[in-house]
């Protein structure tokens, strides 16, 4: 069973530190405090900390208007090279420290040799979790069941992306159902459109962006969620000022990758120095699954 293993492993530490990946997203705050409860019930010492600051973006509203929960609660930006890292929602950390687990729904071809590996395509990390919630006999509450399924919405753009996993769905239905959750209510604010009218080029272009690290060469993502197409002007606009800051952070990519939701359409913008590709795909991909793993291989 996973859950014997990852107890073996986590059990021969004093402490564990639980983190998700920078520029943290709902999925990997909730599924770090999922973590956290499921720990404490398999009595391991743990923490969940956030090593960056948090702002009060799009996330930040999300996490304190569904749950009520101050996102800067968790922040201890303090590096310790002593600290055992559990990841999730992400395969590697940049961040100091022993990382001894990894529970991770972006599965790539890069080779992974942790004493705990837990990585498959699922809707998203929280859902991972709950899983092994249920294999240790775990009775998640109200409150747990509606974390779950809003990570699942989020990541998936209310199932509408590439990464959903049908039978996941079943389940999530199943779940709101048992807990008295409105699913259809929850569903359309999980579409979490981007407000463009409302933010500055510049929290536009680097709305929800990741960094990676493509044999030695810097990579750069970012993506916006909106319902209707933008117009031409708009879109040079926005590629102009990712061009300078491509110069800025000495970036060999960027992805810039608008997701419509509409007409549920992917529009992937491959931008250099020097060059700008345009890759339009029918449905909502995964950033995760479909699209950086290609990018990956450009660069192997």
């Amino acid at each position: 069973m996973r859950i014997k293993n990852l107890k073996e492993v986590l059990s021969q530490y004093e402490k564990v530190s639980i983190i998700g990946h920078d520029n943290i997203d709902v999925d990997a705050f909730l599924s770090g405090i999922l973590l956290s409860k499921l720990l404490e019930f398999l009595e391991i010492k743990n923490e969940f900390i956030i090593l960056e600051e948090v702002k009060e973006n799009d996330t930040y509203k999300i996490i304190q208007e569904l749950f009520e929960i101050n996102m800067k609660e968790y922040v201890n930006e303090k590096e310790d090279t002593n600290r055992k890292l559990l990841i999730e929602d992400h395969y590697e950390t940049k961040h100091s420290g022993e990382v001894i687990a990894c529970i991770d729904h972006h599965p790539n071809d890069g080779e992974k040799k942790y004493p705990f590996l837990y990585s498959r395509i699922a809707c998203s990390t929280s859902y991972m979790v709950y899983e092994l919630m249920q294999e240790a006999g775990y009775k998640i509450s109200n409150i747990e069941a509606k974390m779950i399924i809003a990570s699942m919405m989020i990541d998936t753009v209310s199932f509408r992306s590439g990464k959903t996993v049908e039978k996941e769905v079943i389940e999530a239905k199943k779940l709101a159902e048992q807990y008295g959750i409105n699913y259809e209510e929850l569903e359309k604010y999980c579409l979490c459109l981007t407000p463009i009218d409302e933010y500055s080029v510049n929290e536009i272009i680097n709305n929800g962006h990741k960094y990676y690290q493509y044999n030695g060469n810097k990579v750069k993502s970012s993506y916006i969620q909106i319902y209707g197409r933008i117009d031409r002007e708009t879109i040079i606009r926005w590629i102009s000022a990712i061009k300078h800051s491509i110069k800025v952070e000495s970036i060999k990519m960027w992805v810039f990758i608008i997701f419509e939701c509409k007409t549920e359409k992917t529009y992937e913008y491959r931008i250099t120095k020097s060059k700008v590709e345009l890759i339009e795909s029918k449905g909502i991909l995964s950033r995760g699954t479909n699209i950086m793993p290609k990018i990956e291989k450009l660069f192997s």
